[in-house]
């Protein structure tokens, strides 16, 4: 399929039949970057800092997973678990023509990487997993309530993100708050975020599905029974409090 010049450095590609937009940047080795999941979360706002750095040494490509950023809604604007993502990330692979990369995934993303990764080795050079719970196992023993509690007060979108001001709150009392970049980049996501639909994806997602079970499920039968075979290098990056 061709591709079709968008805004800026962006680019469209049809991946199983959805108009996905990515950034292209750089020569080299290819890293391609996933990013995380949560209302106005795309590839621009998770890796600007990166791209430009990353680019210098390899070609590093960045694509809008369905429901995000400007890629397309998915039918009927239903949220597409961790598993129907990763479909689309080998779609968009294939689209692109991309035999052999590295993978770096982000939160959810990270879970993205490691399940291509499991799915077709040989054409996972490297995967790269950062700040991901979506990928880790349960602790255990009553030591999960109180960071279960925190992502609860976090992805309350019917009320911590029902408007702009309440989102940029939240925003700001991330460990991003600092960054005015970041900050400006948020703002002008939250808008484009109720534009395509995405905000009422995520409404619609926690209305209908309550429960975490499901959430953990994913990874207790797509990732961890495989990592014993996963002979792919892995470099696991969890930088929340790092100096």
């Amino acid at each position: 399929m061709s591709r079709t010049a968008s805004i800026q450095d962006g680019h469209y590609e049809d991946a199983g039949g959805l108009r996905t937009f990515y950034l292209d940047k750089g020569e080299g080795r290819t890293i391609v970057l996933m990013h995380g999941s949560s209302v106005a979360i795309d590839s621009r706002v998770t890796w600007f800092r990166n791209i430009d750095a990353l680019a210098e040494r390899f070609r590093v490509i960045a694509f809008d997973q369905p429901g995000f950023g400007r890629t397309d809604m998915p039918r009927q604007g239903r949220y597409l678990d961790r598993e129907e993502r990763s479909r689309h990330a080998v779609h968009f692979l294939d689209a692109l023509g991309l035999e052999r990369v590295i993978l770096v995934g982000h939160s959810e993303g990270g879970y993205m990487g490691a399940r291509v990764a499991i799915q077709q080795p040989g054409r996972v050079a490297g995967l790269v997993v950062v700040t991901s719970g979506g990928t880790a196992p349960p602790l255990g023993g009553g030591r999960d309530a109180a960071w279960q509690a925190a992502s609860r007060r976090a992805y309350d979108f019917a009320t911590r993100m029902a408007t702009e001001d309440l989102f940029l709150e939240t925003a700001r009392n991330s460990i991003f708050s600092h960054d005015a970049e970041f900050m400006k980049r948020m703002k002008e996501n939250y808008g484009q975020a109720r534009k395509s639909g995405n905000l009422d994806m995520f409404r619609k997602k926690f209305e209908q599905e309550p429960s975490a079970q499901p959430y953990w499920h994913l990874q207790e039968r797509h990732i961890h029974p495989h990592l014993p075979s996963l002979a792919t290098p892995i470099l696991l990056v969890w930088a929340n409090n790092d100096d």
